[in-house]
Formats: C-alpha cells, structure tokens, sequence
C-alpha cells in the first residue's frame, strides 16, 4: 500500500475500492508547507481527531456512502523529514453478500489540515 513515487513526488501511496485504485501523491512542496513535528514535542501539530474529520469529509466527496464506513487504523508515517497521518477505513457489508472480502481503504491527511487528492488509476 505504501510506495515511493517518481522523483517529483516525496511519496506515493495507494488503496483500492472496487476495480479501482487511487494513488495519493504528495510532492516536495506540500511536505514543505506543513508544519514539522519536532522530536521534543509530545504531540503532533494536527491532533488526530482533527484528521480523522478531515479524512471523513474526504470519503464522503469519493463515495457516496461514506457517513456508513468504519473508522480503522490511525497511523502516523514518517515522509522525509514531515508525518502524515494514514487514516483506514472499512466500507459497509452489501446486502446478501456475507462471505464478501474488501480491503481497508486508506485516506492521507497532512499536518496542515488538509487531505491528499487521490485521482484514480485504473
């Protein structure tokens, strides 16, 4: 799921829904925007329930049926010298469809506040 992109980006990363993946590319410069998270301070400068909203309202713009995801794992990575937060989600069961399997699908969300467009890749 996580991977280093091409020379223009600081870092790629990817989830998968459906038939469809989406990469959430940050460049050098985004990083470079957020704030640092300094090793002699106990928390982050984006307090984690701040991301989870803002990775939510980033959900509900790619689907519909966002508001009935679960909220999973928070996980902070480390890309360069900055952190984002990993924010996974688990969609709803479909109807009739008990035995069915879907990945977790993971929003990024930066220390200033703002979520990583994903555009889709097929």
């Amino acid at each position: 799921m996580y991977g280093t992109g091409m020379c223009q980006y600081a870092a790629v990363f990817s989830s998968y829904h459906g038939n469809k993946r989406y990469d959430f590319p940050i460049t050098r410069e985004q990083l470079a925007k957020t704030p640092a998270w300094l090793e002699d301070q106990p928390n982050p400068p984006l307090p984690p329930r701040r991301a989870v909203i803002v990775a939510f309202a980033y959900l509900g713009t790619l689907f519909a049926d966002a508001g009935e995801w679960r909220l999973g794992t928070i996980a902070l990575i480390p890309v360069r010298d900055r952190w984002v937060y990993s924010i996974e989600f688990t969609e709803p069961r479909r109807s009739g469809c008990a035995d069915c399997f879907s990945s977790p699908f993971r929003v990024l969300v930066m220390m200033d506040g703002t979520a990583v467009s994903a555009p889709i890749s097929l």
